[in-house]
């Protein structure tokens, strides 16, 4: 329980850094995101430019936490939608059960059977472009999972002694779902929604990688690892920055998620 609480503490640390510093960016940047100055193209580090600029003379430091604003939107996006979608389907599949279970888990097993990313990148070829395509396409990435989850814990729960006492009192389906089984799976699905975060966030940052994420001008950490590669012996802080933005935050939802698993579940 004791390493549970400092794993929880120093992921909430850590995000509650990246999450200040992606607020900040709504208000203020040192510099503009795509504000060149030739004069200082692939200038070091220095107290002028924290994080150094890149061949375009663009502050890194400023695009960093800019694109924390943009990564952190789809990532918390993706899990939000991706989570109201699979409570749904897992408390359907595990209640109902016989061919309503059968035909959910069954589309569930078809999706699963697929790569994530290889459904990532048909999807978002597939649907028209733009910054937050990438959404809709992690989403049906993340669903199998989450639904799994609360399926599995609807199942433990739907047959509970306080369960079946409220329905001789004449309880609805309904209520039974949402009032006595859902509250109980909470804090099985909170944790893995916290690391299912960290899982979005590595997700995006491939994607943009690739050039199918968020879009230029907008900056996000994929897209800036993307552009550093070609002067990386050059600026090796270009991709320095970009890239310790992205171990840090997933580092932290880690932490977090493991932290409420320990304790929970201990």
């Amino acid at each position: 329980m004791k390493s549970g609480k400092i794993e929880f503490r120093i992921g909430c640390t850590l995000a509650g850094i990246v999450i200040l510093l992606a607020v900040l960016s709504l208000f203020w940047t040192p510099y503009g995101i795509n504000e060149m100055d030739p004069a200082s193209r692939m200038a070091a580090p220095s107290l002028q430019h924290i994080f150094g600029t890149d061949n375009m003379g663009r502050d890194v430091f400023s695009r960093a936490i800019v694109g924390a604003r943009f990564t952190l939107a789809v990532a918390v996006s993706t899990v939000l939608f991706c989570t109201l979608i699979s409570i749904v389907l897992g408390l359907l599949a595990g209640y109902a059960g016989g061919w309503v279970d059968e035909v959910i888990m069954r589309i569930i097993d078809a999706i699963n059977s697929f790569p994530g990313i290889l459904i990532a990148l048909i999807m978002v070829t597939v649907l028209p472009p733009g910054n937050y395509t990438i959404v809709i396409a992690l989403c049906i990435m993340f669903i199998p999972s989450f639904t799994r989850i609360v399926r599995t814990g609807t199942l433990q729960y739907k047959n509970a002694d306080f369960v079946r006492n409220n329905r001789v009192f004449g309880d609805s389906d309904l209520r039974l779902l949402l009032v006595h089984i859902f509250p109980n799976i909470i804090p099985l699905l909170l944790s893995s929604v916290i690391v299912g975060l960290s899982n979005a966030i590595l997700a995006e940052s491939s994607m943009s990688y690739l050039g199918l994420g968020i879009q230029p001008p907008a900056p996000s950490w994929g897209r800036m690892l993307y552009e550093a590669q070609s002067i990386i012996f050059n600026a090796p802080w270009c991709a320095l920055a970009p890239g310790l933005m992205i171990v840090v935050t997933i580092v932290a939802f880690n932490c977090v998620g493991e932290g409420l698993r320990k304790r929970y579940l201990a």
